[in-house]
């Protein structure tokens, strides 16, 4: 560290008062404000606490340490640290709109559809091939239905839960949820929440036409 002459930028007066208690010594003056902790600056440490609270969702839903650890590319021992170790606690989890938008405001959207996905014994698409878009609000006359209408039977099914759509081949489609789509449509609904897997190579088609329109529509 380079060392300057008190002289050389304090005021005069101010120099007199800093020399009443530290004249003849070498102080540091340090930067105004509060210092950021490790990894604050570069949302670092951000990205490590979203992940740490993944892993003991997805722990406590169930998945051992060997999975977790493969999962998340991490050690057994350091996924041991994290899961019995201080959790963050997640919001709480129910098949509404209300807690998957919590989920998604969070930052973390993902692990609402992938609980929901669980707790219905149903698959989440390859993240290899698909992109998972924040919670948004969808136009319902958007998505294409070719399966006709649900049986009577699967309409009672129906609850307050976002639909899990697809983007592929520059169209929307139900790839969870078609009894409830059918239901919003009887009601005469216009729009409804969701979330939207899309193709990897269709997402800056999708972001461009769509993508800025549903999420300025969910805010």
């Amino acid at each position: 560290m380079q060392y300057e002459n008190a002289k050389d930028i304090l005021p005069a007066s101010l120099l007199e008062e800093v020399q009443k208690y530290a004249e003849g010594k070498v102080i540091y003056i340090p930067k105004h404000g509060k210092t950021k902790g490790w990894g604050e600056a570069s949302g670092y440490r951000e990205k490590l606490n979203k992940r740490n609270a993944l892993i003991c969702s997805r722990y406590a839903s169930g998945a051992s340490i060997m999975e977790l650890a493969e999962e998340y590319y991490l050690s057994p021992e350091s996924v041991k640290k994290i899961v019995y170790g201080k959790k963050k606690v997640l919001p709480e989890y129910s098949p509404t709109v209300y807690s998957a938008r919590q989920y998604s405001d969070a930052g973390i959207g993902e692990e609402w559809v992938r609980l929901y996905l669980d707790k219905n014994s149903l698959d989440m698409p390859d993240n290899s091939e698909f992109f998972l878009s924040e919670l948004v609000k969808i136009p319902l006359r958007l998505i294409d239905d070719d399966n006709g209408p649900a049986a009577e039977a699967e309409m009672t099914a129906f609850c307050d839960a976002p639909l899990i759509l697809k983007f592929e081949d520059y169209r929307f489609s139900v790839l969870y949820g078609r009894e409830q789509l059918v239901m919003l449509r009887a009601e005469r609904k216009n729009a409804h929440q969701a979330f939207i897997f899309v193709r990897n190579e269709e997402y800056d088609h999708y972001l461009n036409n769509f993508g800025k329109q549903f999420i300025k529509s969910y805010s």
